[in-house]
């Protein structure tokens, strides 16, 4: 592949709100994973396991649990100010959600024990980064093979809080000793994605120093975030 059209597949790769309910290849969800098989990882410690999630009654269950956890976060995104609120918060949420008639959930699990691969030196300070983010690269890795197949993905980062955790890993008896890291949702898109708002590259990019003339202030966070949500427009 060269660059261009690696780029075109990270551009094109978007989350997909609303899904069709037809059915995904059992070939499709074994491509996604072997991509995710070889992302790299801490000290090649490959932290991973996957559950696919194919069956109606399961997924409904998940579906009823992301349901009861959107309740909550709605009431506790009503003790922040309006302007602060996260749109998908801000509004009761509808049941079931857009991503309930997506065909297959695939849960990612992480092993903490394999921290001990890492050096001695990243145990203690690193080591849930190292974790962390060897996890996210392999749950990327899924997104990009999934958009490549003609598949949409979402990224249902709830699914590893507190409450979510306790009670998915019963209802699918998941070990004790694993830990959620995130679900993506996979289907065919009933959607097409409005244009992604992306910072421009030279606000971003430093050479050999940290340019201060970049350094972004407080009022310049808050913009940014509320362009990202749509409450007003960045200016050129």
């Amino acid at each position: 592949m060269d660059y261009d059209s690696f780029l075109e597949l990270i551009k094109n790769r978007r989350s997909i709100r609303r899904f069709k309910p037809d059915p995904v290849p059992e070939e499709y969800v074994d491509k996604i994973i072997e991509a995710a098989r070889w992302a790299p990882s801490g000290a090649n410690s490959q932290p991973w396991e996957f559950i696919v999630i194919k069956d109606k009654k399961l997924r409904d269950r998940i579906v009823e649990l992301h349901g009861e956890h959107d309740a909550l976060a709605y009431r506790m995104e009503q003790t922040r100010p309006p302007e602060d609120r996260m749109p998908r918060f801000a509004q009761p949420s509808k049941f079931p959600p857009s991503f309930a008639v997506a065909p297959v959930f695939i849960l990612m699990l992480g092993d903490p024990r394999t921290r001990e691969a890492y050096p001695m030196s990243s145990v203690a300070d690193l080591g849930g980064s190292i974790f962390n983010s060897s996890l996210a690269s392999a749950f990327l890795y899924m997104h990009l093979a999934a958009t490549t197949l003609g598949l949409g993905t979402r990224w249902l980062s709830v699914s590893s809080n507190s409450f979510m955790q306790c009670f998915i890993k019963p209802l699918l008896g998941i070990p004790k000793e694993l830990e959620i890291y995130d679900m993506i949702v996979v289907g065919y898109p009933d959607m097409r994605p409005e244009p992604r708002l992306v910072r421009p590259k030279e606000e971003m990019v430093h050479y050999d120093y940290y340019d201060m003339k970049k350094f972004r202030t407080d009022k310049d966070i808050r913009e940014f975030i509320n362009a990202t949500r749509g409450i007003v427009k960045l200016q050129p």
